[in-house]
């Protein structure tokens, strides 16, 4: 090690060509990674969503759902299956094992769905979304005013769309709301009668006229001329002139019986922007697009398209997720820059020299660049967790240039020569120093092999900052020393200069306190222990989450109204919500969805609704999203019979694809019968209303769905030779109308529809009296041939692995764990029949899950960690002495959680095993130091004391400097450092508990035990 120090210290110049090199490098790799939120979640988990207009949630189950769940249980590697099925809606979700591919499990279930042939209804088609699609949202619009909403809408579609998607980097373009045009043919059943015709025969009629035909090819003068005979209707006068019946004197035409006129095609759901009918437009990018350019490229290209618009049209914003990554960027710059001044401040505070403080300041940028060169050669992308982990590191990258300048220092007190004392100096630290970087690396080691969601999110972060740290270990051992060697003198430390006075202070407080300790080893060590257990009753009285609340600028607002509320009164109570939300004065504009398109990804019946609330930005608004929220709250809770889940959208999606609900918590009741699922989810309501820590419970099958069942009586229909799908269709155009053909136009369909001009009301008994012919060419009354009766059917059902069960939402506050202990301890009183049982869902699994894989990852970079130490001391009680400070350390992190009233998350857990990486660092510079104190002839207090002394100075160094570079973050500003602020503070407390578990516990420790053991006496 000594000759490569003494090579690069006398080629100065190729090192710092490598260091130009690194720094070109990472210059040109910034400028060409793609811009993200979240890192890629290839989560392997598929929602298929079909769409069939009318039917009940029961034959949604029986008729959709069911066989696509038989089809996809039967994919190997399908983890688990679950389905809802709702009126007019289906969604099942199939999960798949850890380390499939989103790529493989969509051509899987794709597969699947094409051997289903005829057994799903005819004109039904699946469609498959997960989180990957969702995530990819990067911008959403209104537009609205200056015109009818048919227009407005095929201009949307048609012209700002289409244009839309040649935008480099868009995947598709969603566009919900609008009006659709539509020609009704309405003709009473009077007009039926007399003319002895059905609705059959009018659908027929409109379809055998609306159709062309190439009849070939006539050659004439050398040209070929195509002969094509086109039938096409075109207008709506075409289908009036259209004959229904001709008897050789005067053609009856459709419309002479019929009313012919335009209007609009039925529409089960509403959108609205800033409280006004409209239509909205969601874009989605291509995988590894750069979100940032994405959203650019589609605001630059709507400017010019505007004048597409009617005069007056309005476009507004409702979601952008550029907004979030771009405050996201400039905050977390600052709060690296400002970190990175903090850091070098302290340095400086403490050596008390410009010129080394430099040397070791410029290692700062140089490692940032080296290790985003690293991650684009690596594959990854900016994003929040990329760039904070980049902005967390920089307390911990000037650690080893610390150490070793710290080294080359002392050795320049005892000689003349900078290059010598630059050899020396970086030579005898240079052990402790790669040992402290590759112990916090195999702490993230671990992080590689991890599956599920924390993998997600630490598995960039590890790479990140473990890259950092190698890149730092090499430039303090390369360009630190050829640097300091080119100083004419290294200054001595001045004692003069206050860092050095206040270190002299310290310095002379720990001794009199080791002092002490060495006097009481054994109350010292009590206190230790009993630090532990408050430390873990801390833990256990926190909140704990997947992630933790961040503010994302928008507010995701879900409201569900009884099942059975009809359209038009959810609309109203909607159009309250949005003028509610607009009289707030830090809300920009209001995004509402009432309802499903049919063929959309949307799930929501007509009875629920989403309001995406866009706030104006941080800088123009008084509060925050949290105060906000309550505000909203405060005014929405006057409304009565509605229930209301508040989330921010980005976390909304990942808490639904991953936990499969739209909330954090869920109490499923598993069984067969609807009717005892439904008595026995009344009981756990009971149960869930009773603890105080749970709120908003959300029982959707409190209230069925009414319903009216026309029954067919098959033996009558026998009798009176009636077939089936006459009576349907009758039904069908009795209300919305059946929908005979389509006109097509340049740039838009329109539907023609038919539908029998029943008089109001429309209601039971006029079902009753629908005519429907006979085979004989008589008429009779709909309740000859079936049964109308009204009935009532449960709102949504929902099943896993193919068994029924029934779902609870609630929201929880404090700590989920033990919310769900006491749970527990309440159903056991519930009397659950054979066959039924209760479980929790939601997000709570996912804790569990995210927990063990955290307790693994940290066990085995304890592991790792001690198994480098081992192999550095020779020794196997000297680790384990060294690994003492893990433990303390984390007493101090959770304490600080626990002050700060911070809840267990992700976050958290990445800190953890941050620290289990860090807080080993000085101890091992500390008993490093006293081996070579003790082979040199002092006795064991003595060595200790003498180690204490002289690391104490690099010890606070590393420590300050680690803390200085995490204060931006933790005081927590933007969405990036809300992510990191727990880990933040983890970090930060867990440190400072370190110090004091590294210079008073550690020696302790070690007096207290067997002397020859542990600390040898040997050359």
């Amino acid at each position: 090690m000594r000759s490569v120090l003494r090579l690069v210290v006398n080629n100065p110049i190729a090192t710092v060509l490598m260091v130009i090199f690194m720094a070109l490098a990472g210059i040109y790799s910034a400028r060409h990674m793609s811009v993200d939120l979240f890192p890629n979640l290839d989560i392997p988990v598929v929602n298929i969503i079909t769409h069939y207009a009318g039917a009940s949630s029961e034959d949604m189950e029986l008729l959709v759902s069911r066989p696509i769940e038989n089809e996809i249980r039967s994919i190997p590697g399908v983890k688990r299956v679950a389905s809802t099925s709702v009126q007019g809606i289906s969604q099942i979700t199939a999960e798949f094992n850890w380390g499939t591919t989103i790529r493989d499990a969509r051509q899987l279930v794709q597969a699947r769905l094409a051997r289903l042939g005829g057994r799903l209804p005819v004109g039904l088609t699946p469609r498959l979304e997960n989180i990957g699609t969702t995530l990819q949202e990067v911008c959403g619009y209104v537009i609205y005013g200056g015109g009818d909403m048919v227009t407005i809408r095929n201009i949307v579609r048609h012209d700002l769309a289409g244009r839309l998607m040649s935008v480099d980097g868009v995947s598709s373009v969603e566009v919900l709301g609008g009006d659709r045009r539509a020609f009704y043919v309405e003709i009473k059943p009077e007009a039926l009668l007399r003319l002895q015709i059905t609705v059959d025969d009018v659908v027929s009629l409109l379809k055998r006229h609306n159709i062309s035909a190439v009849t070939g090819y006539i050659d004439q003068s050398g040209r070929e001329y195509l002969v094509r005979g086109d039938a096409h209707l075109k207008t709506i006068e075409d289908i009036r002139e259209l004959p229904v019946r001709n008897d050789g004197t005067r053609p009856v035409l459709l419309g002479d019986v019929a009313k012919v006129f335009e209007g609009r095609a039925p529409r089960h759901y509403t959108v609205h922007g800033d409280a006004v009918p409209a239509v909205a437009m969601i874009v989605r990018k291509q995988p590894g697009a750069s979100t940032i350019r994405v959203v650019t490229g589609v605001d630059a290209a709507l400017t010019q398209l505007k004048s597409l618009l009617p005069a007056g049209a309005r476009v507004k914003k409702f979601y952008d997720q550029s907004e979030i990554i771009k405050e996201s960027q400039n905050e977390i710059v600052n709060d690296l820059a400002i970190g990175a001044l903090l850091a070098v401040l302290v340095l400086y505070f403490f050596l008390g020299s410009l010129r080394p403080t430099m040397i070791v300041a410029i290692t700062i940028p140089v490692t940032f660049l080296a290790t985003v060169a690293i991650m684009k050669w690596l594959g990854m992308s900016l994003n929040v967790i990329t760039m904070t982990a980049l902005t967390l590191a920089i307390g911990m990258i000037v650690d080893d240039a610390i150490v070793v300048a710290e080294n080359i220092f002392r050795h320049a007190q005892s000689t003349t020569k900078a290059d010598e004392a630059s050899i020396e100096g970086a030579f005898e630290i240079a052990g402790p120093d790669a040992s402290g970087t590759f112990t916090t690396v195999a702490a993230f080691v671990p992080l590689v092999l991890m599956t599920g969601l924390a993998a997600l999110f630490m598995r960039p972060f590890g790479l990140t900052i473990s890259a950092a740290l190698i890149v730092s270990l090499l430039l303090s051992l390369t360009l630190v020393p050829a640097l300091f060697s080119r100083m004419k003198t290294i200054s001595l430390i001045r004692n003069d200069f206050l860092g050095a006075q206040l270190l002299a202070r310290l310095d002379a407080a720990l001794q009199a306190v080791l002092r002490l300790s060495f006097r009481r080893k054994w109350l010292v060590l009590i206190v230790a222990f009993l630090s532990l257990g408050m430390a873990g009753l801390a833990a256990f009285l926190g909140k704990a989450s997947v992630l933790p609340p961040i503010d994302e600028g928008a507010i995701l607002i879900e409201y569900v109204m009884p099942p059975g509320t009809s359209l038009k009164e959810s609309n109203r109570i909607g159009d309250n919500l949005d003028r509610i939300a607009l009289a707030d004065k830090d809300v920009s504009c209001v995004y509402r969805r009432t309802g499903s398109p049919g063929g959309g990804y949307q799930i929501e019946g007509v009875n629920k609704g989403e309001l995406l609330v866009k706030l104006k930005p941080k800088g123009k608004r008084t509060r925050s999203v949290g105060e906000i929220i309550r505000t909203l709250k405060e005014s929405y809770s006057k409304l009565s019979g509605v229930v209301f889940l508040y989330h921010q959208p980005t976390q909304e999606k990942i808490d639904e694809s991953f936990s499969g609900l739209p909330a954090l918590f869920g109490v499923t009741i598993y069984g067969t019968d609807m009717n005892t699922l439904i008595a026995l989810a009344d009981k756990v309501e009971t149960v869930l209303s009773r603890e105080p820590s749970v709120s908003n419970v959300v029982n959707n099958t409190k209230v069925k769905v009414p319903q009216i069942d026309v029954r067919i009586n098959y033996p009558s229909l026998a009798q009176y030779g009636v077939d089936v799908a006459t009576v349907l269709s009758t039904l069908e155009s009795a209300r919305f109308g059946l929908e005979a053909t389509r006109i097509i136009r340049q740039k838009e369909d329109v539907a023609v529809l038919v539908r029998m001009d029943v008089s109001a009301p429309f209601d039971i008994e006029r079902i009753k009296q629908l005519p429907v012919k006979t085979a004989r060419g008589e008429w009779l009354p709909l309740e000859r041939v079936a049964e109308v009766r009204v009935s009532h059917a449960p709102s949504a059902i929902t099943r896993l692995n193919g068994q029924r069960q029934i779902t609870l939402l609630a929201e929880v506050e404090g700590n989920i764990p033990s919310v769900v202990k006491e749970l527990r301890r309440q159903f056991a009183s519930i009397d659950l029949p054979e066959g039924y049982s209760i479980d929790f869902t939601g997000q709570y699994h996912v804790l569990i899950e995210t927990a063990i894989e955290l307790a693994l990852a940290v066990l085995s970079a304890m592991v790792l960690i001690y198994l480098i130490m081992a192999m550095q001391f020779g020794s196997w009680l000297q680790p384990l002495i060294i690994l003492v400070t893990v433990p303390l350390s984390l007493v101090g992190a959770l304490i600080g959680l626990f002050l700060t009233r911070q809840g267990i998350d992700v976050s958290v857990g990445m800190g953890t095993v941050t620290l289990v990486g860090i807080a080993v660092n000085n101890a091992i510079v500390l008993i490093d130091f006293a081996n070579k104190e003790r082979a040199s002839g002092k006795d064991i207090t003595d060595a200790l004391l003498s180690a204490a002394s002289v690391r104490l100075r690099p010890i606070l160094l590393t420590t300050l400097t680690t803390i200085a570079a995490l204060l931006p973050t933790a005081i927590g500003t933007t969405v990036g450092s809300k992510i990191f602020q727990p880990f933040a503070i983890t970090v930060i407390s867990g440190l400072a508990g370190g110090v004091m578990a590294t210079l008073i516990i550690i020696p302790t420790i070690v007096l207290a035990l067997p002397h020859y053991r542990l600390i040898r006496q040997n050359g």
